[in-house]
């Protein structure tokens, strides 16, 4: 077994269009030329066993939308941190029993610790007004891999995925809202407004329970308890010669694109062959490739 592991930063195009999206303007990108989004993907990768984590910490866009300075460090990039850490520190003292049980059971001490990050900055159920004083979150993945079995676990847009030798895709978890089973209560304000929306989709459908106790949105790392519900995993076996990716979402358009599997997938894989290829994609269409991203490339 061996492993490829890359964190890209966004590119300047990508944040500038971002930015744009979010009404900035010349004279702002003038006021705001220092501007800093600091990076807010993380991996964490045992040295004592096949244990391999990603985080996404969800950016802030409350910044973005008021046109302030964004804070560096970004206390979402240090919930990824947290979350993936905790993830391989958790599953390391499980690892010799370990089973497909423990996935949650590691999944669930990493959400605490997050928890207590926000606790600390003055974030809990109690207090929080989804706007200038909301939860800091993250999305995040992770696999420990055991004999021929991988058992997995993802949350929100970070995936594991399943490749065999020959490039064919065997498996991917879910999407964000796959776990939806009810409706979220009915948005009542103008839609066009960005900032209502935001505070209405944070306080409903974020980690949201109805009165049913039924899942109603999405689950990402928060340290709320409802976002244990929103855990995807599993286990699958594998053989010598797989290929598995654990990623954040700034790869989920790279992994459509054949010839980069096959660049993973090459026994002679070169990580300057790599950067070049994403490199290229970024420069073609920076949208869609040029997001900030994570990915742990393991071949079995």
């Amino acid at each position: 077994m061996n492993y490829f592991a890359i964190t890209e930063p966004p590119s300047k195009k990508f944040v500038r269009l971002t930015l744009e999206k979010m009404g900035w303007g010349p004279e702002d990108f003038k006021k705001f030329s220092h501007h800093k989004h600091s990076g807010e993907d993380f991996l964490s990768i045992s040295k004592k066993y096949p244990i391999f984590a990603v985080g996404d910490g969800v950016t802030l866009i409350q910044y973005l939308l008021e046109k302030k300075e964004y804070p560096n460090p970004s206390p979402a990039g240090e919930v990824a941190k947290i979350f993936c850490d905790s993830v391989i520190r958790e599953a390391e003292c499980r690892y010799k029993n370990f089973s497909e049980n423990n996935t949650l059971e590691v999944f669930e001490y990493a959400n605490g610790t997050v928890r207590k990050y926000n606790e600390k900055n003055g974030r809990t159920n109690d207090s929080v007004d989804y706007w200038w004083n909301d939860f800091y979150a993250s999305t995040g993945a992770f696999v420990v891999i055991k004999e021929n079995w991988v058992y997995w676990a993802s949350i929100c847009d970070s995936y594991v995925l399943h490749f065999d030798g020959n490039g064919m895709c065997k498996f991917k978890s879910p999407e964000c809202n796959s776990f939806e089973e009810a409706a979220a209560p009915q948005y009542d304000r103008a839609l066009n407004d960005p900032i209502a929306k935001a505070q209405y989709t944070w306080r409903y459908k974020r980690n949201g329970i109805n009165a049913e106790r039924k899942k109603v949105g999405y689950g990402v790392i928060t340290g709320e308890l409802n976002a244990n519900l929103y855990l995807a995993k599993g286990g699958f076996k594998v053989e010598s010669g797989d290929l598995i990716l654990v990623i954040t979402d700034g790869f989920e358009k790279y992994i459509e694109i054949p010839e980069f599997i096959s660049i993973l997938n090459k026994s002679n894989f070169s990580e300057e062959e790599f950067v070049k290829f994403t490199a290229g994609k970024v420069e073609e269409d920076p949208n869609k490739f040029g997001h900030e991203r994570t990915i742990i490339a393991i071949r079995i």
